[in-house]
């Protein structure tokens, strides 16, 4: 009896489901499931389980490239014919919930950190253009180091219009106005809850007539506080704070204003929260700053990435367990279960090598790529030659064949052209540091990018945001990270290839520059069935050829022969001559 690659999928990731042990469920309803679970030994680590109606793919694809130790590191995923898993790490604690319902309302001290600790995670995710949606006191985790934002079930790519295929309701009392189909969500979006969820805390009530009347007692919520949440929580998003950033600089302002002295000295407000990789800081007895995430193993890329291997190991082998003693078809499922994958980052395809001017007509990818297939890694490495020696790949054919960098408000916007030169291996997650130096050379900001999977003789285009927001940078160096050797595999299978049409820019009605055009998927690669999103890069260059910008975009992924509208915008981009566009599964 044969089986097909969707037929084989399927089993693979209800056998990868069912070699999860769960150990307690932590929430369930219409959104979902949330669980402690374990496996072979490994864990805990908490898995959500969203219905495939309200998953949107998008979200976890960008949210690899987010930094912050406060939100959810996620280690795997997987699909079952009706629900998305999500595998992340555990970080133990109790909820704001949790911690209300047993102590009471918070101190103003306690409560205004926890909220500022918030709107940092918050802050990352906005500026990789995702809204969480679901800011309440059962989705905040007090933990060691802090408060922890969990739970992205219902996270929308910002602009996402309301849909009744995926309501995105939140919860009650702290979802916003728009959240009920009036508009698309937005970061105004995540503001009103998160001035709510800040009011739940002063009062320990949850939003209503109680809680209305414990905000208006200025014993219990200082009326400089109130008119914080007050603005943040307007029904009308324009009469909002209008990002993160303005309603964490009028909290932490207002917070030196109303607490005593001795509170101040606990705790540093004066910072503004606006960095991604920043850590939450506190002042040390001798008032000195120190990092509560400077020892935060999980904040360090290569250690993520360490972890996510472990992790992979760990249910390749359970599936391969659950296989040997008891699924029927052996032979065709372990066929398709060692031509599967389960992360979504996989196959990429290779720019043109002579450029020119964007023609509409012309694909920008070149079709003859490297044939590549991401695979569970193993514990055991992939040998580059007969006689079983493990596969060497010489840092030195990792190469940043071009970059360019410009302001971007007190950030900086860079783009780069990450090329694997090597003739027979794949990198898996290939990363690049990018350094910003001051006049004296000093380091002044330090970012990492993470990619999908470069095969070889490809080339991806990547652009994103960076710097402390503090200072900016008068250098910046782009350095590819040494693959480790759990990264580096031989090629295999085949590449997806992508063709963008019709681009052309405008004017938005701010004054902004927006692209817009189509990706048409020509050909599926291997490993499609698990990549759900592609990433569309708008190159700019001047004149004269040289790369001087770009802005980027996050779509569903076409079927074969099929196409998707996207748009690419930012209120400023250098000035430009001609321009390219490229689309990769992401």
């Amino acid at each position: 009896m044969s089986m097909g690659p969707r037929e084989g999928r399927t089993l693979h990731a209800m056998s990868i489901d069912d070699a999860y042990e769960v150990q307690r469920v932590l929430a369930s309803g219409p959104g979902g499931t949330t669980e402690v679970v374990s496996i072979d030994g490994l864990g805990p680590y908490l898995r959500k389980k969203i219905p495939l109606s309200l998953v949107d793919r998008r979200v976890w694809a960008v949210l690899a490239e987010c930094t912050n130790p406060r939100l959810p590191h996620v280690v795997a995923s997987y699909e079952t014919p009706d629900e998305f898993a999500v595998v992340c790490d555990f970080v133990p604690g109790d909820t704001v919930s949790e911690v209300v319902d047993s102590e009471g309302r918070l101190s103003i001290s306690r409560a205004t950190g926890i909220a500022l600790e918030v709107c940092e995670a918050i802050e990352d995710l906005h500026r990789h253009g995702i809204a969480h949606c679901d800011i309440s006191p059962r989705n905040v985790l007090l933990a060691a180091d802090g408060a922890h934002l969990i739970d992205l079930g219902i996270a929308r790519l910002v602009g996402t219009e309301p849909s009744s295929e995926r309501p995105n309701l939140g919860t009650h009392g702290f979802a916003a106005p728009e959240q009920y189909g009036f508009a698309p969500c937005d970061e105004r979006t995540d503001v009103y809850s998160t001035a709510r969820f800040l009011g739940f805390m002063l009062t320990g009530l949850e939003p209503g007539d109680a809680y209305q009347a414990a905000l208006s007692n200025e014993t219990v919520v200082p009326a400089s506080l109130r008119a914080i949440i007050d603005r943040g929580s307007a029904f009308e998003p324009s009469a909002r704070y209008q990002t993160m950033e303005e309603f964490a600089c009028a909290l932490s302002s207002e917070a030196r204003k109303v607490l005593p002295p001795e509170s101040l000295r606990t705790r540093d407000f004066s910072h503004r929260i606006t960095a991604a990789s920043q850590a939450v800081r506190t002042e040390s007895a001798e008032d000195r700053p120190v990092s509560h995430a400077a020892d935060t193993s999980d904040a360090v890329p290569g250690r993520r990435r360490e972890r996510r291997v472990a992790v992979v190991c760990a249910i390749a082998g359970a599936a391969v367990l659950l296989i040997a003693v008891g699924l029927l078809f052996r032979a065709p499922l372990l066929e398709a279960i060692g031509a599967g994958t389960m992360f979504h980052n996989t196959d990429v395809a290779d720019p043109a090598e002579e450029r020119s001017p964007f023609n509409p007509d012309v694909q920008s990818p070149n079709e003859q790529t490297g044939a590549t297939h991401a695979e569970p890694p193993s514990d055991e490495q992939p040998s580059a030659s007969p006689s079983g020696n493990k596969a060497t790949f010489p840092s030195e054919d990792l190469v940043v064949v071009e970059n360019a960098w410009y302001p971007s408000g007190d950030y900086f916007q860079y783009v780069f052209a990450l090329r694997n030169e090597n003739e027979t291996l794949s990198v898996d997650y290939p990363a690049v540091s990018i350094v910003g130096r001051d006049a004296e050379g000093n380091v002044v900001s330090s970012d990492q990018a993470v990619l999908p999977v470069l095969n070889p003789g490809e080339t991806m285009y990547f652009t994103s945001i960076a710097g402390t927001g503090a200072v900016a940078p008068r250098t910046v160096e782009f350095l590819p990270v040494a693959p480790e050797e759990h990264q580096i595999r031989p090629a295999q299978s085949e590449s997806s290839v992508f063709r963008v049409t019709g681009v052309s820019a405008s004017t938005t009605s701010t004054g902004g520059t927006a692209f817009t055009g189509e990706v048409v998927c020509e050909k599926d690669g291997e490993a499609a069935g698990g990549v759900y999103g592609i990433h569309v890069v708008v190159v700019l260059r001047d004149a004269a050829g040289s790369l001087v910008g770009a802005v980027d975009a996050f779509e569903d992924r076409p079927k074969p022969g099929n196409a998707v509208a996207f748009e690419a915008s930012d209120e400023k981009v250098p000035d430009y001559a001609s321009i390219e566009a490229y689309a990769y599964a992401w």
